[in-house]
């Protein structure tokens, strides 16, 4: 937008415009009316000094009132004295036209110095906002990082509108790269998930044409084709549930039902829960739970987080005994499971609770990879974290951290 379109497309440039405008008429009844009285007093003081020199007195002195009253009374019969109007005077147009014309000019110089200034101030303004309104236009539209230029003066309205858009600018920066994260990382989970289910449909997928079209098949055969059905069916119905779990916590879409709860419950429930697993694999339970250590929390996601830890333990370290702890004192509350299996690399602690970090060897398929994530996710919202500490073939230790 260049100068002239921005004086036409905008009221304030107009509005300078009438008020220069009246300025000047203000200004010419002004000097109008100054002229008036200038040149009232100016032809006052000739009719003196006329009736003055008529009267005796002399030309280059000060009127003196007994030279003015000898004047009026030679002139007494032409009815003139000191009283009779400037208006009647043939010089009082020209007088007043010489003050008019300096006045009023003065008065519109002045006037047209503040518009132009105004309007320069003013279009200056404007340019400014049309460059920021450019670059935000240019921000909306590129998928780059965008960077907005200060305009204007410090404390400026204009800077500080500047400043407003270039912290707008920063956060839709910052969502464009969230929103990227995410992408990226639906994509790969999407992938992962995928992975993982075609695995499955394959054994269903071969075990099914086998049983459809071999006819000389044993019945111990068909029974074991029909349980790896059976079993890749069950954990592809795990992956799911535990995929639409770990999205609606990485979404924070999880509504805890915050209650005071007994945390040995928990772990006893979690046990309990995951007894038949333990069972398969001979591992045997110690635990130490005192009663009466609380502390607000969601019971049922607790447990799960709880859970999947020591399906983790059962599934991937080869252990032969786990423990459950329950720990308090003044500052934290303290969940401990402990396993006395082969332990794990401390390279490779970081990647723990990255999904699908783990691959099972349970024909069973009771792990689905994201359990681990699950868990992390539960306790950091609850305000806590999990530590991990461990040692090749010296076992792990997971500890849930809650601060009081």
């Amino acid at each position: 937008m260049d100068r002239t379109d921005r004086f036409i497309n905008n009221r304030a440039p107009k509005k300078l415009l009438l008020i220069f405008l009246f300025l000047l008429a203000v200004s010419a009844c002004a000097a109008f009316f100054i002229s008036g009285k200038c040149a009232d007093v100016i032809v006052r003081q000739q009719i003196r000094s006329e009736l003055s020199v008529t009267g005796g007195g002399k030309f280059t002195d000060f009127p003196d009132d007994d030279s003015i009253s000898a004047g009026e009374e030679r002139l007494k019969k032409y009815s003139i004295d000191r009283n009779i109007s400037p208006r009647m005077m043939k010089s009082y147009g020209s007088v007043r036209r010489v003050i008019f014309y300096p006045v009023f000019g003065l008065l519109a110089l002045i006037s047209a110095i503040w518009y132009f200034i105004s309007l320069r101030e003013l279009m200056a303004i404007y340019r400014d906002l049309e460059d920021l309104r450019n670059e935000c236009i240019k921000a909306a539209e590129s998928s780059e990082n965008a960077v907005i230029t200060l305009y204007g003066e410090d404390l400026g309205s204009v800077h500080r509108i500047s400043d407003a858009v270039e912290m707008l600018v920063d956060r839709l920066n910052s969502t464009k790269f969230n929103l990227s994260s995410e992408q990226r990382y639906l994509r790969i989970f999407l992938t992962d998930l995928s992975h993982q289910i075609k695995t499955s449909l394959a054994v269903v997928r071969l075990n099914t044409d086998m049983l459809t079209e071999l006819g000389d098949l044993s019945e111990e055969r068909r029974e074991k084709l029909s349980d790896e059905i059976q079993l890749n069916l069950d954990g592809m119905e795990r992956l799911v549930i535990e995929a639409i779990k770990f999205a609606k916590l990485e979404a924070n879409a999880v509504e805890y039902d915050m209650q005071e709860s007994d945390l040995s419950a928990v772990c006893q429930l979690a046990i309990k829960r995951i007894s038949p697993l333990l069972r398969k694999k001979n591992i045997t339970v110690r635990t130490q739970l005192p009663e009466n250590i609380t502390m607000l929390c969601d019971k049922s996601w607790l447990c799960e987080a709880v859970e999947n830890i020591l399906k983790n333990s059962a599934d991937h370290s080869g252990c032969t005994e786990i423990s459950a702890e329950v720990m308090d004192d003044p500052v934290m509350a303290k969940i401990v499971l402990t396993d006395n299996g082969r332990g794990i690399p401390q390279e490779d602690i970081p990647k723990l609770f990255e999904r699908f970090s783990s691959k099972s060897s349970d024909t069973t398929m009771y792990s689905s990879g994201l359990g681990m994530s699950i868990s992390q996710k539960i306790v950091r919202g609850h305000g806590g974290d999990i530590l991990v500490y461990s040692e090749p073939d010296k076992g792990t230790r997971f500890e849930f951290v809650f601060l009081k």
